[in-house]
């Protein structure tokens, strides 16, 4: 539809617009229209919150999600007695992007991003993998691939330079990590395999792991010494999450930085908020180009990005980190969530990202949460006085952050127990009082 989606209660008889703003896989802006009328709705208001979802996600849902979370951030403002800024005239604008991660098995839907994530199959997986390559080798790995449930090491080293070269051909730009050689990904597809996703059969014919249900078919070629196969779903879960790193970062420099641009040339404050590979959307946004003026706040939630992104000196390398420009274009501390619970960005981003090490393989370096864990997973790393030495935990609706000193990037770590439950109990769980008053402490600093 062209205009809000929707219309969102914020209390005292007001309401503030929804914007869904549409991109594509390349960044381009299938919503002009509604695009336009977002911007001019900008130029009159007070606040603009710019969120991107994560992964998975349709229209309905992410319209839900979206709603849910701004219904959940004002009524906790009603139920703490916050004030309201006189003037205070909000507008809603979220993005869809096409984002698919297969995530594990045991994480539910993100609340923000969408659900089903665990029903997605192999044969879907193995589309958006395939969908990233020339024909010829997306034909070459499909006709690799069918049939098999374990890969002999002739086939699993063919896989993974097909899926390598056309998917991870150059330096992440997260945190100039150079791309993996064939045997890095090799080294990477046993961690994962090693990692609790071995496969697992339910009957004579179909086998249940990661993703969903796949036939199952003998070995392509007899077991070899010091070889036990590979199951070809470790490598396309690897593709997946590569393909959605490189297209956050395309729908966010060429599809998002544009529609920010115009929104900081208004003289709203811009709040932005980005879940998983959302945050890379937003981030790339940000980092796109010099803007007019800064974004006031950014609310970073389970970031699937690399830990030393924001670094001047990625692991001692000399390199520097992707988003280090971002820290001056947002006036606030950016606020950054993260959960020893979350199993995608705890157990397997590092695995998955992992490139080489320094330039040459090293396996020791497999799951080397240091140098390649997610910023969801286990916080920032090399900013010094710009982050604390160790997260804070997180707060309880009610107490404030202290978003004052030099801390520029503030990891909060749900880990901790709320109960019997973490507050941030796994990467979908997002949606909470939590992360509303993260939000809030970010839009509403004390008086």
């Amino acid at each position: 539809m062209i205009g809000p989606a929707e219309q969102i209660s914020i209390g005292g008889g007001k309401s503030a617009d929804l914007y869904l703003l549409r991109f594509d896989e390349n960044g381009r802006l299938k919503s002009p229209q509604t695009a336009e009328l977002a911007i001019q709705a900008a130029r009159s208001a007070s606040d603009v919150f710019f969120f991107s979802h994560g992964w998975n996600n349709v229209y309905a849902d992410a319209l839900a999600r979206y709603r849910d979370f701004t219904v959940g951030f004002v009524a906790q403002r009603s139920a703490l007695a916050l004030p309201v800024a006189v003037g205070y005239r909000p507008v809603l604008i979220g993005v869809i992007w096409p984002a698919t991660w297969f995530v594990l098995d045991s994480e539910e839907g993100p609340d923000i991003a969408g659900g089903g994530a665990s029903q997605l199959g192999y044969e879907q997986m193995l589309a958006e993998v395939v969908g990233g390559m020339p024909a010829d080798q997306g034909d070459e790995l499909t006709e690799l691939l069918d049939g098999q449930r374990v890969l002999s090491k002739e086939s699993a080293t063919k896989a993974a330079e097909l899926v390598r070269s056309a998917l991870w051909s150059a330096d992440d730009p997260d945190a100039a990590t150079e791309p993996p050689d064939v045997a890095a990904v090799l080294s990477s597809w046993q961690a994962i395999a090693a990692g609790g996703q071995p496969f697992v059969e339910e009957d004579e014919t179909i086998g249940t792991v990661g993703a969903g249900p796949i036939v199952t078919g003998p070995v392509d070629e007899p077991e070899q010494a010091g070889w036990s196969g590979l199951d070809p779903r470790g490598l396309l879960r690897m593709g997946s999450v590569w393909r959605m790193k490189a297209r956050a970062g395309t729908v966010g420099t060429y599809g998002v930085a544009p529609v920010l641009a115009r929104l900081l040339e208004t003289n709203a404050r811009i709040h932005l908020a980005g879940h998983s590979f959302g945050a890379r959307v937003v981030l790339s946004a940000v980092a796109a180009q010099p803007p007019s003026r800064p974004a006031y706040s950014m609310l970073l939630l389970q970031p699937a990005v690399n830990r030393w992104c924001f670094a001047d000196n990625v692991a001692m390398t000399g390199r520097v980190g992707g988003y280090r420009s971002v820290l001056d274009r947002v006036e606030r501390p950016i606020i950054s969530t993260m959960s020893s619970a979350d199993k995608p960005l705890h157990e397997f981003f590092h695995l998955a990202v992992r490139g080489d090490s320094l330039g040459e393989v090293k396996p020791a370096a497999v799951g080397d949460t240091e140098r390649y864990g997610a910023l969801g997973g286990y916080g920032p790393a090399g900013l010094g006085p710009l982050m604390r030495e160790h997260p804070l935990v997180i707060l309880t609706p009610g107490t404030r952050y202290d978003l004052n000193g030099p801390v520029r990037v503030l990891a909060v770590d749900g880990s901790a127990r709320d109960g019997n439950a973490p507050a941030i109990s796994g990467h979908g769980d997002i949606c909470n009082g939590y992360t509303w008053w993260a939000l809030h402490n970010l839009v509403d600093p004390p008086p």
